[in-house]
């Protein structure tokens, strides 16, 4: 925490980065003991592939979902039994982790006295050490130490929560007598560390090497020898040419380097708190001018800062609070990464899927973290000097994380997969996330009281879900656009004469369907205007009277294209034009409201032309279009956007205190109207298209986990089964012909899934069926003694062929799946 004069105690940047040392670590042990957990023992690796074959549910780089219910119970009730188990196994590895780390952390003090040889210090100290210790501010003393073997100046400190230690080196013996001030400067260093940092600091390193040695080389080691996880673990093993791709290489090298660098974080910035705090002491800008330089080597691995930074850091101690770029896109990184391996995770443990609450539930513990650290970089920002910048870069680095996070996961999208929508929805994700840091931030140089500061933290959450948690949909992007986006478009095309309409009822429509939260979009909308107004304690009445008159304005467009047919184009004319208004309404009050204002301004207008709306399509009790009964689901978006697009135009207004009670009442209006429509008439303009009867998979992918799943044990058990019949025609055995062919019928006969390929499916019932008519006129002929015209043969010849054809399929559709 950082805290200077009357500054209030800020979370300092060390504790940031601890923080995300601690979910990647954490994130990581649970993705990688999940799969610990899906393949231990061997005979339980494919078991989410057998119950994908058996229930008929196949999980494809498609993303298709099948809309077949049944389907989806089956594979949850096959996938059930492994709840249990393999929970234990995340909750194991989260304990083993954590107590191997805690064992580092308690042990590493006495372990690092005893490896080093550190004595106590000379009596000759003891003075200059006790002043030094009440200089710093310490209520408790730490155990001064000497380490004879270091010949050169300089010193550390070490502990834990209970004691803390600091050694000097053998040199400062020497650099006490002949330079007291250096003396001086370096112990205060490391006292400054025992005040503020010790206990993270060792934490810090304790977590690293208890994720090196439990988690992360047993995983390299299983990579690279799968016989591991087995019950024979010492049989031998050679790794086939392409076993680890270079897609899981290259994420568990970031993996691996990603944690490496937010322990180096954490070490390195918490010197540059101690020498903030030395410069206070000291009054000396320069107080380490007689050290000597590091080497490179140090400079780019050790664990202190290059000598620039520090300088920096010592001239000007409130660049520490501006959150910088790196720092927190490391951050952001960390957020992403942990909730990829969480759901991954959870996912092998059968939990994670569709049909509970668990995408929500973890769309909400994802807004945790991520709300925290938008609250912590306003909170930082505004407590410093307020720059161009100072919200806008943190902002830029916490979209890009939100983006490379879903790539750098371990099992992630892969940059081999973007889409053209992919891309624009990465941008869309990355500017919503500048435009909400930038808010908090704005809104935190707001903040004057303990309440004020309450609403603000409740806030952030509340915002930051709608707007920014649906970064999971950029991996099913395409796909949602292909099964979901197009063919509405499809439909409502049906519904215009001229591409003209075509196009407005498609802008319309594309955020319809893209805001399925509407509440809870409303509401975070509503509170982007309506915090900054309730910590301004103003309500500008410059942004009433635009909002007024851009609602008259709004509802004789309204009545004017009314009358357009058929209704649905209607009500998406009525909204461009709705839109419109705003953008001139904010552009004509630039001078006289700033951004907040002009979002007030657009909100009255929405609610304004909603009632508009509402009225020109009343048809009784209901209206005559879904549009027309849910445009409060269009115009918020819209319209903030249209607000945004012209505060570009505004100035900076004295601001004049007062009630913003109307805010209030106007942001709980338009919540209340969006969360109650009245209902549309018009089933046929419902604006979704027919639900899905069959999905249309990679059946590359299908086949190849219906050979993981059984499949390939199937086939093989018929192949075997038939070799058995022409091992007793080699021996010219005729008992052993008859016995053959007895045990191939009922192996013939044995249920199980045809593959999901119409053409290798076809070719395997037919061989299937050859095989079974040579198989019961084998029977006949050795032992009810019917003579054997060739059709036995001819039958087996046949069958045999098409099993080939049905190999040469399946080696050749996965050889597709896995390139």
């Amino acid at each position: 925490m950082v805290s200077e004069g009357d500054r209030p105690r800020v979370p300092s940047g060390t504790t940031l980065r601890f923080a995300s040392l601690v979910l990647l670590a954490a994130a990581t042990t649970l993705q990688i003991f999940g799969q610990y957990g899906a393949s231990w023992p061997v005979t339980t690796s494919l078991d989410d592939a057998r119950c994908q074959v058996r229930s008929g549910l196949y999980f494809t780089s498609s993303l298709a979902v099948d809309p077949d219910e049944s389907k989806w119970d089956a594979y949850r009730a096959c996938m059930a039994p492994f709840l249990v188990p393999r929970g234990l196994w995340l909750l194991g590895g989260l304990v083993l982790l954590t107590s191997a780390a805690l064992l580092i952390y308690f042990l590493r003090p006495r372990w690092r006295i005893f490896r080093r040889g550190l004595v106590p210090v000379p009596e000759e100290l003891h003075e200059t050490l006790a002043a030094l210790v009440e200089e710093a501010g310490l209520t408790k003393a730490p155990v001064f130490l000497l380490e004879p073997t270091k010949m050169h100046m300089g010193g550390t400190a070490f502990g834990n929560h209970r004691r803390k230690y600091v050694s000097l080196n053998a040199a400062m013996l020497v650099v006490h007598r002949e330079q007291p001030e250096t003396f001086r400067a370096i112990v205060l260093h490391e006292l400054a560390h025992v005040r503020a940092d010790v206990t993270v600091t060792y934490a810090t390193l304790a977590i690293w090497r208890a994720f090196v040695v439990v988690v992360l080389t047993p995983y390299v080691l299983t990579l690279i020898n799968p016989m591991l996880l087995s019950r024979t673990p010492w049989k031998p093993f050679v790794l086939p040419p392409g076993y680890i791709t270079f897609s899981i290489a290259w994420r568990l090298a970031v993996m691996v380097l990603l944690v490496f660098l937010a322990r180096i974080a954490v070490l390195r910035a918490r010197e540059k708190y101690a020498d903030v705090l030395v410069v206070r002491w000291t009054g000396d800008q320069d107080p380490y001018r007689v050290l000597p330089a590091r080497s490179w080597f140090r400079r780019w691995f050790g664990h202190h800062p290059a000598p620039a930074a520090r300088s920096t850091a010592m001239r000007d101690p409130d660049s520490l609070l501006r959150p910088g770029f790196w720092e927190v896109l490391a951050c952001a990184l960390a957020v992403q990464i942990a909730w990829w391996h969480t759901t991954s995770a959870l996912r092998n443990l059968s939990w994670y899927h569709s049909g509970n609450e668990s995408f929500l539930v973890m769309r909400i513990v994802w807004v945790v973290p991520m709300a925290a650290l938008i609250g912590l970089v306003a909170w930082r920002g505004a407590a410093g000097v307020v720059r161009c910048g100072t919200f806008l870069v943190p902002g830029l680095a916490i979209g890009t994380g939100l983006v490379l996070g879903d790539q750098l996961d371990m099992y992630g999208f892969g940059f081999d997969k973007v889409s053209v929508q992919s891309v624009l929805a990465s941008a869309a994700l990355t500017g919503t996330a500048v435009l909400v840091t930038v808010w908090a931030g704005y809104c935190a140089t707001l903040v004057r009281t303990r309440r004020q500061a309450w609403l603000l933290g409740l806030s952030i959450p509340l915002v930051v879900f709608p707007l920014l948690a649906w970064f999971a949909e950029i991996r099913a992007v395409e796909a949602m656009w292909r099964n979901n986006i197009t063919p509405v478009f499809e439909l409502l095309a049906g519904y215009t004469s001229s591409n003209v309409d075509a196009v407005a009822l498609q802008a319309v429509s594309f955020p319809f369907l893209l805001n399925f939260n509407r509440t809870v979009t409303v509401v975070a909308l509503a509170l982007v205007w309506l915090v900054p107004l309730l910590l301004r304690r103003e309500l500008p009445r410059g942004a009433v009277i635009a909002g007024a008159a851009g609602g008259v304005l709004a509802a004789v467009a309204v009545v004017l294209l009314g009358n357009i047919s058929p209704p649905l184009v209607a009500t998406a004319w009525q909204i461009v034009a709705v839109v419109a208004v705003e953008l001139v309404v904010v552009l004509a009050a630039a001078r006289h409201v700033d951004r907040v204002g002009a979002l007030l301004a657009t909100w009255l207008t929405g609610l304004v032309a909603t009632v508009a709306i509402w009225l020109t399509h009343l048809d009784g009790t209901q209206v005559d279009s879904v549009l027309a009964s849910r445009p409060l689901q269009v115009l918020p978006v819209l319209g903030t956007l249209a607000a945004l697009l012209g505060g570009f135009a505004h100035v900076s207004r004295p601001r004049h205190p007062s009630r913003p009670w109307f805010a209030v009442a106007a942001a709980v209006l338009g919540v209340g109207m969006v969360a109650w429509q009245p209902g549309a008439t018009d089933a046929s303009a419902s604006m979704q298209p027919p639900v899905p009867t069959s999905t249309e998979l990679n059946t590359d992918d299908a086949v190849n986990t219906w050979i993981y799943g059984g499949g390939w044990d199937r086939m093989m058990t018929v192949v075997h089964a038939t070799n058995q019949v022409f091992v007793g025609v080699k021996a010219t055995d005729p008992a052993g012909i008859l016995q053959g062919c007895e045990n191939l019928v009922p192996a013939l006969r044995e249920e199980f899934p045809d593959p999901p390929d119409a053409v290798i499916a076809e070719n395997w019932r037919t061989a299937l069926a050859d095989l079974e008519t040579a198989a019961r006129s084998c029977v006949a002929v050795y032992r009810d003694g019917r003579t054997d015209d060739g059709s036995t043969w001819t039958a087996f010849s046949s069958g045999l062929g098409q099993l080939g054809k049905v190999q040469t399929g399946l080696t050749e559709a996965q050889e597709r799946a896995l390139s």
